[in-house]
């Protein structure tokens, strides 16, 4: 089992999908139709979001109707210990304070398998500031702080050594830092596996 953790708009086709019981998320069984709207693959992550561009994000945050296969959060995963070989989250973990993350990853080592892999994607603050004061843009002012719309709308920052730093005070080791995958903005994935 693979579980996409804060899924948001997109669905993952052969993963299970795991968000937040929030008004606008429905499960994929009672809403097929965001299935369909929202569904790709992971090698194709955000094929269904081409139309996203910096210039729709300076309009403000969106809240739209979303969907997943079970509810859930980093402090509640819906599945055995020891049962998933793989989490999978991207832009998502960025929204816990430094307590909700530690209390996360030791979710995370909980569920996974020994030898399972977790793969954490989130906004590069380091760049996004070189990027704010090189074209002045303020779209980079809302990826380093979040679009704030609600309490999930704030962004901890979290540089590469100090995400590997509070993964691996459980016995997780670093195997490597993944390309990013945002056309638009500066982030990084990094892939650890549970010792």
């Amino acid at each position: 089992m693979r579980l996409h953790v804060g899924c948001g708009s997109v669905y993952l086709r052969e993963w299970v999908n795991v968000d937040l019981p929030l008004p606008s998320v429905f499960l994929a069984k009672e809403r097929p139709d965001l299935v369909e709207r929202f569904a790709t693959m992971e090698s194709d992550y955000y094929g269904r979001h081409k139309d996203k561009t910096p210039e729709k994000w300076r309009k403000g945050a969106i809240t739209q109707e979303t969907c997943c296969d079970v509810y859930g959060s980093f402090a509640f995963f819906p599945v055995r210990p020891c049962s998933a070989e793989e989490i999978l989250s991207r832009q998502a973990f960025e929204h816990l304070d430094r307590s909700q993350a530690r209390e996360a990853i030791n979710q995370c080592y909980a569920a996974l398998k020994p030898g399972g892999f977790l793969r954490i994607d989130v906004p590069d603050p380091d760049e996004t500031l070189r990027q704010f004061a090189k074209s002045k843009d303020e779209f980079y002012i809302r990826h380093l702080f979040g679009p704030r719309r609600d309490v999930y709308g704030f962004h901890t920052h979290y540089t590469r050594d100090m995400l590997k730093k509070i993964v691996e005070e459980q016995p997780f080791r670093l195997v490597q830092e993944e390309a990013n995958i945002h056309a638009d903005y500066p982030a990084f994935c990094l892939r650890f596996k549970r010792c």
